[in-house]
């Protein structure tokens, strides 16, 4: 069977044409996401017009494609009417009005408190809540639904199509052993849960686009493990994309853990220890080369010089380092500071090809004490290493460093596109499996 994977991610929207048989992405397609001038929220009919643009062009190609399957970026809510047209904007994962303050603290942490559910800035939940008490829902809006929902419903003509359990779960205050919303915890903290969509605890057609299945979106963090590692047990994975997220699998559901638990596959959970460092934190700093380069020079670096590889082959060449840099620049996940830090600078140290070393390092560092929050029978029996995301992809000096700390190879999957390639998988998987 062959299927279409669409991922609608923070900066790109990509889709592939993959071949269930010789398992292997015959086709790709992407195009940039981009926000609002000033804010962090996106236009949610752009982006299906832009996707179902590239869909029909995939469609094009191939004639025999059995399904369509979704993955999208967590967390974020568009309100959306009676008709299931969009009434506002998309609200991201990166929306801040969570940090407002109520009742003399930032919204999130209020709402984790009088919940009990872990919840930060950029939960759909938060986002809500905080809109309500501004008086900023539009009038017209019935619901709210993620923008991979979102989707769907236009490819397929509806007013509603539920949600999957995995981005339900990424919302704030849902209830992983019921698999539903705790809509008496929320309604105890004052969030008006009429707006919730119905969740999806089985993955069955939504819908259909021109005669073909639609499956449920998906959350991209979920597609992108499947695609690198499937239900492996003994994989550790890693991806950098503009934050970071260290992932394992489990079969055991222990609600006490640290980080976040998320829906996976019918038989496995998965916990995810996230960081709001990772591929941006690293483009800080090819920005302050190509700063500096331009202040001295007048030159800008985009006049054929590649800074990421010049950038990588210093790190490689300084090799281990005495300096030390703690590269938070965007500080740590529920934490208000954005702050790193460089210690150590000494005569012998100070220079750029130590600076990348150590950054690059620092990176890894960070990466591997996400890991070490898992409790030791989590991280019992990991063998490996499966990395994803261009942060890391495209980075062979952080790819190098990441195995140090860990002691574990590090391999990469056979695609670039792991979250479209993780909904495609995951959708031939249903269906065959609903069939």
């Amino acid at each position: 069977m062959k299927a279409v994977g669409i991922d609608i991610g923070t900066t790109s929207i990509c889709l592939v044409l993959y071949d269930q048989e010789s398992g292997r992405i015959q086709e790709s397609v992407s195009a940039p996401n981009r926000f609002l001038k000033g804010t962090f929220r996106q236009d949610a009919d752009w982006i299906v017009s832009v996707a179902r643009e590239k869909l029909d062009w995939l469609l094009e190609q191939d004639a025999g494609i059995g399904v369509i399957g979704i993955s999208a970026q967590m967390h974020g809510i568009v309100y959306v009417d009676r008709e299931g047209m969009a009434v506002s904007p998309y609200y991201t994962w990166k929306e801040t009005c969570g940090k407002k303050f109520f009742e003399g603290m930032e919204a999130a942490e209020w709402l984790s408190r009088k919940t009990g559910c872990p919840m930060y800035a950029g939960y759909g939940t938060v986002t809500h809540f905080v809109l309500d008490k501004m008086g900023e829902i539009p009038a017209e809006a019935v619901g709210m639904v993620n923008i991979g929902d979102y989707l769907a419903m236009r490819l397929c003509g509806l007013s509603e199509t539920g949600t999957d359990c995995s981005i339900a779960a990424s919302f704030g205050g849902f209830d992983l052993s019921a698999g539903r919303f705790d809509l008496g915890a929320l309604r105890a903290a004052g969030v008006d849960t009429r707006f919730y969509p119905q969740v999806r605890t089985e993955r069955r057609t939504a819908g259909y686009y021109r005669s073909i299945p639609v499956m449920p979106a998906v959350g991209d963090n979920q597609a992108s493990v499947y695609a690198a590692a499937g239900e492996d047990s003994r994989v550790v994975s890693v991806n950098v994309g503009t934050g970071a997220q260290v992932s394992v699998t489990d079969t055991r559901l222990d609600p006490l853990q640290t980080g976040e638990i998320r829906p996976f596959t019918r038989q496995r959970y998965l916990y995810v220890q996230a960081s709001v460092n990772g591929g941006k934190a690293y483009e800080k700093l090819a920005a302050f080369f190509e700063e500096t380069v331009e202040l001295f020079t007048g030159a800008k670096t985009d006049a054929g010089i590649d800074v990421y590889e010049k950038m990588a082959a210093m790190g490689m060449a300084a090799g281990q380092t005495t300096l030390v840099v703690t590269p938070s620049l965007c500080g740590a996940r529920g934490e208000g500071s954005s702050s790193g830090s460089v210690r150590n600078l000494t005569e012998e140290n100070f220079h750029p090809s130590d600076l990348v070393s150590a950054y690059v390092t620092g990176m890894a560092q960070e990466l591997y004490q996400l890991y070490l929050k898992f409790p030791p029978d989590l991280r019992k029996g990991r063998r490996r290493i499966a990395a994803s995301g261009n942060g890391i992809r495209k980075n062979r000096l952080l790819a190098q460093e990441v195995e140090r700390p860990f002691g574990m190879p590090l391999e990469f999957g056979e695609w670039k596109e792991e979250a479209a390639a993780g909904a495609a998988m995951m959708a031939v998987q249903a269906l065959q499996a609903g069939s």
